[in-house]
């Protein structure tokens, strides 16, 4: 009988911890709506905003240690279609497909580059917001493998680690233009300011 509470209270656990974490990145959707309509929505800075909230995602991810591994994927990616779907006007399906292609992988950094690389040129003609998800996923699918694998390391500082992802958006979106780079540095300190406002 206790074996059996146990397992009961474990599951539990496990609910209210994916609930959570669905909470989180509800958050951080709002936030990225939030700032999509207080900017105008050119496409670098539509593209920034996006990345600067996928990025987030991946910390949030990053920091469970509750779930293997393709479930984290898998509520990574869900999430990140959900957007897309509203954004884009695509069918669910056609994101669902570029999913099932990604999570096949065995979590290798040259395989999803490799998966990243099919996809984009079966839909590169279809339309260019699949190409950008795609290049998102991939980054995003590869920084969190990486953050996950730092994370088992003594020393490793999350925020630190946070700070280093978002700056090198900053500098490929601002592709060396210093204005371009405060400007968007600012953007992403409002994002980081929104969402300690919801906690």
């Amino acid at each position: 009988m206790e074996r059996e509470e146990g397992i009961e209270d474990g599951e539990n656990v496990v609910v209210l911890e994916r609930e959570r974490i669905n909470v989180e990145l509800e958050k951080i959707n709002e936030v990225k709506r939030i700032l999509e309509k207080r900017y105008p929505s050119y496409g670098v800075l539509k593209s920034f905003i996006e990345h600067l909230a996928s990025t987030e995602k991946v910390f949030v991810m990053a920091g469970i240690k509750k779930f293997g591994g393709d479930e984290i994927m898998d509520m990574f990616i869900d999430s990140e279609i959900e957007v897309m779907v509203d954004e884009s006007g695509i069918e669910k399906d056609v994101f669902i497909k570029i999913k099932e292609e990604f999570i096949k992988t065995d979590r290798d950094v040259s395989e999803i580059k490799d998966v990243a690389e099919k996809l984009k040129a079966e839909h590169i003609k279809d339309a260019p917001r699949l190409v950008e998800f795609i290049d998102r996923l991939e980054e995003c699918m590869i920084n969190l493998l990486e953050i996950s694998d730092k994370r088992e390391k003594l020393g490793f500082d999350f925020e630190e680690e946070r700070a280093r992802a978002i700056d090198a958006i900053i500098k490929k979106f601002g592709e060396g233009d210093a204005l371009e780079e405060d400007f968007l540095k600012k953007i992403s300190e409002e994002f980081k300011r929104e969402l300690k406002v919801g906690n």
